[in-house]
């Protein structure tokens, strides 16, 4: 018993011990300075900016909207179908935001598109 309590204290010296020796600084901590609230300009010129994918300029622009596919189809996959279920209740905004993966260069003309097939999964 008194073997096992002088190596418990031993343990807890010893761990003490790594634990302050961590926490000590040899070093004054600096000041703490504000970031500029605007970052410097790069010199290097920025890289050509891509266009914006089509989309639609209002709602009934985009009528017929296309049948989607149904949130169902994803049920194993919960914010999926949740994404799904949404653009099915408000097609005619989802119309109208462009889809980046830009892929308007298979024919779709929004972001909708993307849910009237699993693209939009993805």
């Amino acid at each position: 018993m008194m073997v096992r309590t002088v190596k418990l204290l031993a343990l807890a010296a010893l761990t003490t011990g790594v634990l302050t020796a961590g926490c000590s600084r040899s070093e004054p901590e600096t000041e703490w300075k504000p970031v500029p609230a605007e970052m410097p300009k790069r010199e290097s010129a920025a890289p050509a900016a891509r266009p914006v994918p089509p989309y639609h300029a209002s709602a009934e622009a985009a009528k017929p909207f296309p049948e989607l596919v149904p949130a169902e189809y994803f049920r194993d996959y919960l914010l999926v179908a949740r994404a799904y279920r949404i653009a099915a209740q408000i097609p005619g905004v989802i119309a109208q935001q462009p889809c980046f993966c830009y892929c308007d260069k298979i024919g779709h003309r929004s972001l909708l598109d993307c849910y009237a097939s699993d693209h939009g999964a993805g």
